[in-house]
C-alpha cells in the first residue's frame, strides 16, 4: 500500500509539489502561532502564589492631626499599631469576613514594587521583592507553603522571621532546605532574619515570570512612616457584587480611628482587571489570539480547497478502482494514506526550520514571559502536527466520502 501510494505521488509530482510547498510553509507559520498560544495558556494556568478569589483590599487614609516620636517603639505601637489592630478586629467582626491581615510593600496586580537586598556573608547580595505582612497573611491568601510557617513574627522578635520564595532561597543558600537558617539586610546588617518557611513560586502579574520574593514582619521604621493596607478574605457564600458597596456604607464611620480612616475597598479580581487594562496586555493578547485563530481558519480553508480539488479531479480513478473490486472503506483509507505521506514529507523539513527558529530564539514571547525549553518545543510541534493532520484528514475525507458514493459506472461515464 505504501509503495503504491509513493508511486502514485511521484507520478503526479508536479501537482503534488504545490501541496508540498503549501504544507511546508503553513506548518512553519502554524507552529509559530501555536507557540504563542501555548505561552498564553501556560501563563494563564500558572498560579501567582496567592489565592485572590474572594479577597478584598482595604486602603486606609491617614489624617495626621498630631505628632509623636517615630523613633520610640512604644510610641509607634501606641499611635500606629494599636489603632491599626483595632481596625483589623472591627473588619474581622464584620458579617461574612473569614480572615484579615495587614501588609505593606510590593502589591499584587500593581506596578508598585519594593525591593531590598539580602546577604549571608556580606560579599554577595541578592535583590528581592519584599512585602511586609502580619502573621495572618497566609490565611487570607491561602498560601501554599512548601516548608515551615510564619514563626518569630513579632515586632520585637530578634532575629525576625522571614518567608522566602524558592528563587531567593536558592540564591542565598543554594538549597531549598533552609528553615532555621539566618541572613541579614545587606544595607542594614543589624536587621537580621531567621527563615521560618519557603513559599510556593511567586509572581506579581498573570504574565510575569516567577521571581525572588520575601515576606517579613512590618518593622518599626515602616510602621512609623507608612500606611499599611488591610487584606480581607470573605466567605464564598457571603461574597457578592454588592459586598464592597455594603461594606463601605456600614464601616466608613466605624473605621475612623486614630490617624486612620477608610479610603477605599475593592476586590483583587477588580484590581487584576484594572492592572491588565492599564498595562495593555489584555487587549494585546486578545487581538493577537484573534488574528492567530483567524489565520488557522484561513489555513483550514486553503488546505481543504486544494485537497478537495484533487479528490474531485480523481473521481473517475476512484470509480475505476471500486469497479475493479476496491471497497469503499479501503478507498477512503488509501486516499488518506496518500495525503499523510505528503504531509510527512513536507513536515520533516518544516520541523528542521522550526528547530532552528527555536534554537536561535526567533520566536516571540511577549514581556519575555517564558524561557524556551525542549518540552515547550516538542509540545508545540506535536500540537501543530495534530492540527495539520486533523485539517488534512477532514479536507480529504469529506470529498473522498462523497466521491466513493458515486456508482462506478456513472463515474466512468462522466469521464
Amino acid at each position: 500500500m505504501w509503495k503504491i501510494a509513493l508511486r502514485q505521488l511521484w507520478k503526479n509530482r508536479k501537482f503534488n509539489g504545490w501541496f508540498f510547498v503549501e504544507i511546508f510553509i503553513v506548518s512553519v507559520l502554524l507552529w509559530y502561532c501555536v507557540d504563542f498560544l501555548y505561552v498564553v495558556v501556560r501563563k494563564n494556568a500558572e498560579p501567582t502564589g496567592l489565592n485572590t478569589e474572594h479577597v478584598y483590599r482595604l486602603n486606609l487614609g491617614v489624617n495626621v492631626n498630631q505628632d509623636f516620636d517615630r523613633n520610640n517603639l512604644d510610641t509607634v505601637e501606641a499611635y500606629m499599631l494599636d489603632p491599626l489592630l483595632q481596625i483589623v478586629q472591627l473588619v474581622h467582626d464584620y458579617p461574612g469576613v473569614e480572615a484579615v491581615a495587614y501588609s505593606y510593600g510590593t502589591t499584587q496586580f500593581s506596578e508598585r514594587y519594593m525591593f531590598q537586598s539580602y546577604t549571608i556573608n556580606d560579599s554577595n547580595s541578592y535583590q528581592s521583592a519584599i512585602r511586609y505582612v502580619s502573621e495572618e497573611y497566609p490565611k487570607v491568601f491561602k498560601m501554599d507553603l512548601r516548608q515551615g510557617g510564619f514563626t518569630d513574627w513579632g515586632l520585637r522578635a530578634t532575629p525576625q522571621g522571614a518567608i522566602l520564595s524558592p528563587d531567593l532561597a536558592d540564591s542565598l543558600f543554594h538549597s531549598q532546605d533552609v528553615v532555621g537558617k539566618t541572613f541579614h539586610d545587606y544595607f542594614s546588617p543589624d536587621l537580621k532574619y531567621k527563615v521560618g518557611g519557603v513559599s510556593s513560586s511567586m509572581k506579581f502579574q498573570k504574565y510575569d515570570r516567577y521571581q525572588s520574593f520575601i515576606y517579613v514582619p512590618l518593622n518599626q521604621r515602616y510602621l512609623a512612616s507608612s500606611v499599611p493596607a488591610i487584606e480581607v478574605r470573605v466567605r464564598a457564600e457571603a461574597d457578592s457584587p454588592q459586598f464592597a458597596e455594603q461594606f463601605i456604607e456600614a464601616m466608613k464611620t466605624k473605621l475612623n480611628i486614630g490617624f486612620f480612616y477608610l479610603f477605599g475597598f475593592m476586590s483583587y479580581d477588580f484590581r487584576s482587571e484594572v492592572a491588565n487594562l492599564n498595562s495593555g496586555i489584555t487587549q494585546y493578547v486578545s487581538v493577537v489570539v484573534g488574528l492567530v485563530l483567524f489565520f488557522m481558519f484561513i489555513v483550514f480553508l486553503g488546505i481543504m480547497g486544494m485537497f478537495w480539488f484533487q479528490v474531485e479531479s480523481r473521481q473517475s480513478e476512484i470509480g475505476l478502482r471500486m469497479a475493479l473490486g476496491a471497497s469503499r472503506r479501503g478507498m477512503l483509507g488509501y486516499i488518506v494514506l496518500e495525503s499523510m505521506v505528503i504531509f510527512a514529507l513536507a513536515f520533516l523539513p518544516a520541523l528542521i526550520v522550526c528547530a532552528n527558529l527555536a534554537y536561535w530564539d526567533v520566536t516571540y514571547t511577549f514581556n519575555d514571559a517564558m524561557d524556551y525549553t525542549r518540552s515547550r518545543f516538542w509540545i508545540t510541534v506535536f500540537t501543530t502536527a495534530l492540527i495539520m493532520i486533523g485539517i488534512i484528514s477532514l479536507s480529504v475525507l469529506i470529498p473522498a466520502n462523497r466521491a466513493s458514493k458515486v456508482h462506478p459506472v456513472e463515474a466512468l461515464r462522466e469521464e
